[in-house]
């Protein structure tokens, strides 16, 4: 990649319509930083590549730079993409419009579970396997309103709202050249709209969500010195869920019996997790489904009370679970999917 005073000269006058004067670029990268005689010595270079020109002693972008600048601009944004298309992906979603969606998370809530790897193996396919952090699989409880999702772009009234309850494990696979990708697999979900869960389930290609009917409430007491207590009450297929939370600011550090020191520790596990992941045997294909998100900014909760018969008497009961923490979205938080991709194992 191109070195920073260069870049820095490119990206200043492209913000100069009418160009700036040398003495002007200099002074305007100096507050960013850049010490004069790198500015100086960058221009040279870049009117040798014919990347700005000099007219009437001012310096503009010249076609060469402009394009030179949007190359740089694509390969920071490849580097800093948390799920880059490699060779041998294809976008194939059913209906283009309906993964392509955007909705907003409100009053998300995340349990986390401490899952022990060879009682989660059998509820994933092949090639995806369990991700060990801290000596253990992880696998979410993500319970949230999804409100007026929608195809992109489209006004917020024509959206949908509804609950889900996710159970999403922290897994990876390696592909059929052998690289490693990482990201969540649902092995289950539930939702109360009908509509979503129809269309969802009748999806061929949407194979990592089979939706099940639940009845979901996230609720708080109508007494204002309570209102930081949130109740969620689950009724599904996938067992009862009641959890009652103290949302307030907890001190710095993780809770009690957590593996984790602090949520800074757990973002890349169990935070940072771009990628749904989906498995088609007969044609050996992983689909993968892409959420770009504003930052979740979760914090450690309190919880009250805890319920949750999936990871205590149910597939992931049994002593194979110990909930581990509890992290609640303070802020609202957009979700935006790209469309569906995938690829061979």
């Amino acid at each position: 990649m191109t070195s920073g005073a260069p870049i820095a000269c490119l990206a200043a006058l492209a913000g100069a319509p009418r160009g700036l004067s040398p003495q002007e670029l200099v002074e305007q990268l100096v507050q960013a930083d850049v010490r004069p005689e790198l500015v100086l010595a960058a221009c040279e270079r870049l009117l040798e590549r014919g990347e700005i020109e000099a007219r009437g002693g001012r310096l503009s972008l010249s076609g060469a730079g402009a394009r030179e600048l949007l190359r740089i601009h694509a390969e920071i944004e490849r580097a800093l993409d948390p799920s880059p298309t490699t060779p041998g992906m294809e976008e194939c979603p059913t209906i283009p419009w309906l993964t392509a969606v955007q909705t907003c998370w409100v009053d998300a809530v995340s349990l986390n579970y401490a899952v022990d790897p060879d009682a989660l193996a059998p509820l994933l396919p092949h090639p995806v396997v369990p991700e060990v952090h801290k000596g253990t699989a992880w696998v979410q409880v993500l319970v949230s309103r999804l409100r007026e999702m929608r195809p992109q772009g489209a006004p917020a009234l024509l959206g949908v709202s509804f609950h889900q309850v996710s159970y999403r494990a922290a897994v990876s696979y390696r592909d059929a050249r052998g690289e490693h990708r990482r990201g969540g697999y649902f092995v289950r979900s539930d939702t109360d709209n009908a509509v979503m869960r129809a269309v969802g389930n009748a999806l061929q290609e949407f194979k990592f969500h089979a939706f099940g009917a639940a009845d979901v409430r996230l609720s708080r007491p109508r007494d204002p010195d309570r209102s930081h207590e949130l109740h969620v009450d689950v009724v599904a297929p996938g067992g009862r869920i009641d959890v009652a939370l103290d949302t307030r600011p907890r001190a710095p550090g993780a809770p009690s019996g957590s593996v984790w020191s602090s949520e800074a520790e757990l973002q890349t596990p169990l935070v940072e997790c771009y990628d749904a992941f989906g498995v088609d045997p007969a044609t050996r294909h992983v689909y993968c489904l892409t959420i770009d998100r504003d930052a979740w900014n979760a914090r450690f909760a309190t919880p009250q009370s805890v319920r949750c018969e999936y990871h205590e008497t149910g597939a992931l009961g049994g002593g194979a679970s110990r909930l581990d923490s509890v992290l609640y979205l303070p802020r609202e938080c957009a979700y935006r999917w790209r469309p569906l991709r995938r690829e061979r194992y």
